[in-house]
């Protein structure tokens, strides 16, 4: 009988702080309190913020003692079902897939072969498990316009203090304009030598990047010889660091790894590039931002940057540009389609 153990992860989560997978790392959630984000105006409830701690890799028992109770087999049964599932996730990982735990997150190895979790929005916390997420908007008060009060005899208070404070004001205001009027001007100079200045000569120290192909899934690499994509129509800009590009790379440098999910064989898949990153946190951000829009993210090396998009399988000639067209609405108007 096929076991999906990692289908029951979510279940013991509800009722446990950690759940260890052993030989892999172990599940750790902690109490988030709510939150408001003042950009978005939304107010989430109390949830668990789950991590995954790559040294929790003692067997505390807890995964294969649901699988005895939840199904009915052995416990030496769940065990081995346990240990097998753990050993396709390290293959796995170690071809740069990424691993989905349904309703607890992805799991996943960086440029730098470290473990890296992205968990999903599951609450776990039962204490406010159904609460919504509730929107607000700011309420704008009117000034309270202050009356001037008059002592007895008639005469205004405090009119000698405001009026020996009022050149100092004076002075002070015209310093802090000054000084922010310098260091707009240097600001400007700055990025004129930044951006203008480097552009000019970006068409002789420009260098080509190689072409990377499409995210392979495993079922497509073990069979299956996947040949490289064909020469870009546009010719290559030069890659400015962190900004978001949509051209392609010439053809006729060596292929490299990515990551991408397990893909079905035989289904037609294309790609939307959306940037070209040198900043691994910013990739890091744009991959969590495409998992949150519900899309698949893509990734692959460009020389030391990193290009981020999406993919996604298609069965008609629509579905490529109307999910173009949602790309370039929630992420960049530069996106375009790579590969199909």
């Amino acid at each position: 009988m096929q076991i999906d153990v990692g289908s029951h992860i979510a279940d013991l989560l509800y009722e446990h702080q950690s759940v260890n997978i052993p030989g892999l790392g172990g599940f750790v959630s902690s109490y988030k309190a709510a939150t408001a984000d003042q950009v978005q105006g939304e107010v989430y409830p109390p949830s668990q913020a789950l991590n995954f701690n790559a040294n929790l890799v003692a067997d505390d028992g807890l995964l294969a003692q649901h699988l005895h109770e939840k199904l009915g087999i052995t416990l030496t049964e769940a065990q081995q079902a346990v240990e097998s599932y753990v050993n396709e996730v390290k293959e796995a990982i170690g071809r740069r897939n990424i691993v989905v735990f349904p309703k607890v997150g992805r799991l996943y190895k960086d440029y730098e072969q470290n473990l890296q979790f992205l968990a999903d929005t599951t609450n776990f916390n039962l204490d406010s498990y159904g609460l919504p997420t509730v929107r607000f908007y700011p309420i704008t008060r009117s000034a309270v316009q202050g009356s001037s009060v008059r002592p007895a005899n008639g005469q205004p208070q405090a009119a000698t203090a405001g009026a020996a404070t009022s050149g100092k004001n004076h002075f002070l205001s015209n310093g802090l304009t000054i000084a922010v009027s310098i260091a707009a001007v240097v600001v400007c100079i700055v990025a004129y030598f930044l951006f203008f200045y480097n552009q000019s000569d970006g068409g002789e120290n420009a260098q080509r990047l190689p072409t990377s192909r499409v995210n392979v899934s495993p079922s497509q690499a073990d069979g299956q010889t996947v040949a490289p994509s064909g020469p870009s129509e546009d010719t290559d800009k030069a890659l400015t660091e962190d900004s978001y590009l949509g051209e392609d790379s010439p053809t006729g440098a060596e292929e490299l790894d990515t990551e991408g999910a397990t893909t079905a064989p035989g289904q037609q898949y294309f790609v939307i590039g959306i940037g070209v990153f040198s900043n691994e946190k910013n990739v890091q951000r744009l991959i969590e931002r495409i998992y949150k829009a519900g899309y698949e993210p893509f990734t692959e090396p460009k020389g030391h940057m990193t290009r981020v998009g999406i993919q996604k399988a298609y069965s008609d000639e629509s579905e490529i540009q109307s999910t173009l067209r949602d790309v370039q609405k929630k992420f960049s108007k530069d996106a375009k389609v790579l590969r199909r």
